[in-house]
């Protein structure tokens, strides 16, 4: 290994970029005083990490930063890099050349240190060249002060450069860092017993509070199994008897719903048929006075035509045979008489089977009115059925939220124990219907998100959920939410693009606390009125923002498009205002439903109404019947009586022609008919009022019952409510006791401590625990933990304790180790160097003898190194009375001497023979050439005969002032120019 070049920027009097390269052998670098070649010496020692600004000939370290000249500008930051080739791995790295740079920055006096350009610890440079002769301690740089005060130093003092060439420098600062390390330790140690004294005393009073707390938390995990199991059995019975009593209240509630409905029907119909009673009784007393006037003119005329058929009887009986004419007549007039009743009856007869008739339709129209009635009573009441069914479900879902998830519903239950809970979002938002497709799908699943007021209550009750394992949600924090709007140019596009409605957060209603909120889901969220519209705004604004239509198309980020038909399914946005129009829609059913009833109850008195008149008319149509057969039969008898009499055939057609001078007896006929139809009417208007009296007993009756029933149904129905109430409140009670004392939902409750219990021996178990957790008095709670961590941190301590202990002896070993391989290395290397330096020395001195001594032979470690010499001619005496070049051939000769026992890869030597007389320096000068083969010498100097032995040399010069510039000469090169040329 040997230095192949530097590379000087910036640093001391190298203003300019300086690239010194080298070569094995000996490169000498000269120059007059004050030209900065020892500046070389320094940048080597800098680099190698010399952190002794002294050392470095400055006041602060940033004195090695070029200051500036007249003409220069001084630089802001100094580097050094040292380029060693490393072929033979005497650098312990895996690369052939070794560049190690050092960087210092004047504005921040900030060093920089990297190994082949990459960054690391000045630590990683001392590491590297630990051991190779290259330390700042080391062989590697010596300047002639070093030399002046190797003679005069402290016997200490020249250890170091033993302990180098020794190669103990290393494990010296093992044993430097071991000894610190066994202080940190022993502090450690110090301190860690004394807080397990501490601790111990801490342990004692925190066992006895925790074996007291065990058993306090024993007991109530008995009384939680015990209460708990008891809370889910009630909770179970309370809820299935509930449902039970639901159930029957809403069976109860219909049965009212339809008696009270019977009740106001047949009011109604008792009301409608008092009514009518009075009505006919009106009716029947003006038709009795009527048929009292139609009877007396019947009787009237009746006694007018029996005064007129006497007289002709009376003449047809005194008429003698002679007065045949006058008995024709007679006759005559009583077969018109017959002949005009015949007819009378028929034409009665043919009015009464029309007027039958006309009923019959009248009644077949009325049944087909009453069936098409009750089809659409029927239809509508499958109707109101499904819209009821629709109600409960849509009332289900705004109430107990049947619509969220497990983990929604679970927070919403639990909402009022839970601090910071909002609300649902798609609970506190409202829009107008046009509206609710789009924020729909402008929310999706965040719809469902709960909104709470700080970041700790979503944390609260994500704990809360997941302590129960009550389901996952997605928490909105108002105060941690981060408002997003549309940047203002993408507003200002979309105002200007055609389709645009606006931004979603301005078609909502919201309370004004959850405005970041909607923000943040909502005021980045475009509304258009069309497909093709949404696409020009995603377009226009770069496919930055989800675009919504009102039909529920949605364009999202990036451009991806979503739509289709939507399912006909109840949004959680849209459940309230369809319930709203439910019940609307219900409300006019049931007035439609009564509209119809009512129609359906006059159909069924006018089909009443019709029957009876029917029926009169049949049993009119039958008397009339019979008497136009009587009728005929007295007709024929006249008939055969005139015929017998007038030996002539007579045509009854030709006899009614007689009749129209008759008047008494059409007058008769006609006053029969109206009596007769007076008296129908009259029978018919009393048989209905029967039949209406016999119905209002009835309905009386049915009102009475059906009356006693609805109050057996509401004194049932209360007391089922007030059951209920008490069933609800000891239902929320055990609940909120859930929730409050042992913060558990019911699903987790009965997940964890279902079990068969006895109900009356659990409540007698309860009781028992209670006693005996309130007989404890006061429990630390804490102190099962407190007592954990502190005996875990005894427990830990003491084991760190122990460990501190065992690594106190490692280190003690380890310690005790390096020591006697320090012993050994040292003492080896001491005495070989001892030997090599009398040699030296008398080789150097011409004589003499010298040697090396110990100044504390019993403490090899920590001994200074004398230095006995005794030069040729002289008696032994102090080193420190030698002259100067007598302590420089002395320090020069122990150099030489470790040389001969480690030799290092490069040496630079800055002017050491400066004190030596001619004669010494050519003999340095041939010891250099000597170890030149192993050893790489950079020798700073002045000295002819140091000069003459270097295979390179640079010059040294200020061609500008302050500025030091290098030129190189090869020697070798030099000689043989100077021979050719001459």
């Amino acid at each position: 290994m040997y230095l192949k070049r530097i590379e000087l920027h910036g640093f001391k009097s190298f203003a300019d970029k300086s690239v010194i390269e080298f070569q094995p052998g000996i490169t000498g670098i000269v120059g007059p005083n004050g030209c900065g070649k020892s500046n070389i010496s320094d940048a080597v020692r800098w680099v190698l990490g010399e952190q002794s600004v002294k050392s470095l000939r400055g006041s602060n370290m940033s004195d090695v930063i070029f200051n500036g000249s007249e003409d220069r500008k001084a630089q802001n930051v100094a580097e050094v890099t040292l380029v060693f080739d490393n072929e033979d791995r005497f650098m312990n790295v895996d690369y052939n050349e070794v560049e190690l740079t050092r960087r210092l920055y004047r504005q921040n006096n900030e060093a920089e240190y990297l190994i082949n350009k990459e960054p690391c610890r000045l630590k990683d440079i001392v590491d590297l060249i630990m051991d190779t002769g290259l330390g700042r301690d080391s062989l590697s740089i010596i300047s002639q002060g070093n030399i002046s005060t190797f003679a005069d130093s402290k016997p200490e003092e020249r250890r170091g450069m033993f302990e180098e060439a020794a190669g103990v420098a290393k494990y010296k600062k093992r044993k430097l860092e071991s000894i610190r390390k066994l202080e940190r330790t022993k502090d450690n140690l110090d301190r860690v017993e004394d807080i397990c004294l501490e601790l111990e005393k801490q342990l004692s009073p925190l066992k006895r509070q925790k074996e007291k707390a065990e058993i306090y938390v024993d007991l109530k995990n008995q009384l939680q199994s015990v209460e708990v199991s008891v809370l889910v059995k009630g909770i179970e019975s309370l809820s299935t008897s509930l449902k039970d009593l639901n159930q029957s209240l809403d069976l109860l509630d219909k049965e009212k719903v339809t008696i009270e409905g019977q009740i106001l029907i047949n009011e109604q119909q008792n009301e409608s048929l008092k009514k009518k009673m009075f009505d006919l009784d009106q009716e029947v007393n003006a038709l009795q006075g009527k048929l009292l006037t139609a009877m007396n003119n019947v009787n009237q005329l009746e006694t007018q035509k029996v005064e007129i058929d006497a007289n002709r009887k009376h003449i047809l009986e005194t008429t003698n045979k002679e007065d045949l004419q006058a008995r024709i007549e007679q006759l005559k007039a009583i077969l018109q008489d017959a002949i005009s009743e015949y007819n009378d009856r028929v034409h009665r007869y043919n009015e009464t089977k029309e007027e039958k008739m006309t009923l019959e339709a009248a009644q077949e129209k009325n049944r087909a009115q009453m069936n098409n009635l009750r089809q659409s009573i029927e239809n509508l009441n499958l109707q109101l059925h499904n819209d009821r069914h629709r109600k409960e479900q849509l009332v289900d879902l705004i109430e107990n939220k049947t619509g969220y998830s497990y983990g929604v519903r679970s927070i919403i239950k639990a909402k009022d124990s839970m601090q910071g809970i909002v609300g649902v979002l798609g609970d506190l938002l409202e829009t107008a219907p046009e509206y609710e497709t789009a924020l729909s799908v402008a929310l999706g699943s965040a719809v469902q998100f709960v909104v709470t007021k700080q970041d700790e209550d979503a944390r609260n009750a994500i704990r809360f959920l997941k302590n129960n394992k009550s389901g996952r949600a997605t928490f909105l924090p108002i105060t941690t939410m981060k408002e997003r709007h549309l940047r203002e140019e993408h507003l200002l596009v979309c105002q200007n693009t055609k389709g645009f409605l606006g931004v979603m957060s301005d078609f909502v209603k919201y309370p004004q606390e959850i405005q970041r909120i909607v923000d943040n889901q909502l005021g980045h969220v475009i509304v258009a009125d069309t497909l093709d519209h949404a696409s020009l705004l995603s377009k226009a604004t770069f496919a930055r923002y989800k675009v919504v239509t009102l039909d529920g198309e949605v364009i999202n980020v990036g451009g991806s498009l979503t739509g289709g038909s939507l399912k006909q399914s109840t949004s959680l946005l849209t459940s309230k205002r369809e319930l709203e129009l439910l019940v609307e829609k219900i409300r006019q059913s049931e007035k439609d439903m009564t509209q119809k009833k009512a129609k359906l109850n006059e159909l069924d008195n006018l089909a009443r109404e019709i029957s009876h008149n029917l029926l009169q008319k049949q049993m009119s149509f039958a008397k009339l019947e019979l008497v136009v057969t009587n009728k005929k039969s007295e007709l024929q008898i006249a008939k055969s009586e005139y015929e017998s009499l007038t030996h002539q055939s007579v045509e009854l057609s030709e006899m009614e022609k007689g009749t129209e001078n008759n008047h008494l007896l059409q007058e008769l006929n006609e006053a029969k008919k109206i009596r007769d139809r007076l008296t129908e009417s009259i029978q018919a208007k009393r048989e209905l009022r029967m039949s209406f009296v016999n119905e209002n007993d009835q309905l009386e009756d049915a009102l009475k019952m059906t009356r006693a029933h609805l109050r057996e149904i509401q004194a049932d129905m209360t007391q089922k409510q007030v059951d209920k109430a008490k069933q609800e409140t000891e239902l929320n009670n055990h609940l909120q006791r859930l929730n409050e004392e042992y913060k558990m939902t019911f699903e987790f409750a009965k997940e964890e401590y279902s079990q068969e219990v006895n109900m009356q021996k659990a409540k007698e178990e309860v009781r028992l625990l209670r006693h005996q957790i309130e007989s404890l008095g006061h429990v630390n709670l804490q102190a099962i933990e407190d007592y954990q961590e502190v005996s875990t941190r005894y427990e830990t301590l003491n084991h760190q304790r122990l460990d501190l202990i065992h690594a106190q002896d490692s280190i003690l070993k380890a310690i005790d180790e390096m020591d006697e391989i320090m012993i050994s290395r040292f003492s080896e290397t001491f005495e070989k160097i001892n030997h090599e330096f009398n040699i030296v020395f008398r080789n150097l001195f011409g004589g003499g003898k010298a040697k090396l001594k110990y100044s504390d032979p019993d403490n090899i470690l920590e001994t200074g190194v004398d230095i006995d010499v005794q030069p040729p001619g002289k008696a032994v005496q102090n080193i420190t009375l030698f002259s100067g070049g007598e302590k420089a051939l002395i320090a020069i000769s122990c150099l030489f001497a470790i040389l001969r026992v480690r030799p290092v890869p490069m040496c630079i030597l800055d002017e050491v023979e400066a004190a030596l007389d001619v004669a010494n320096v050519e003999r340095f000068a041939k010891y250099l050439r000597e170890f030149s083969g192993q050893t790489q010498f950079i020798v700073v100097t002045h000295r002819e005969g140091t000069m003459e032995e270097c295979d390179l040399l640079y010059g040294a010069t200020m061609q500008q002032k302050g500025v030091t510039k290098l030129v190189s000469v090869k020697l070798k090169d030099a000689i043989d120019l100077a021979q050719n040329a001459s």
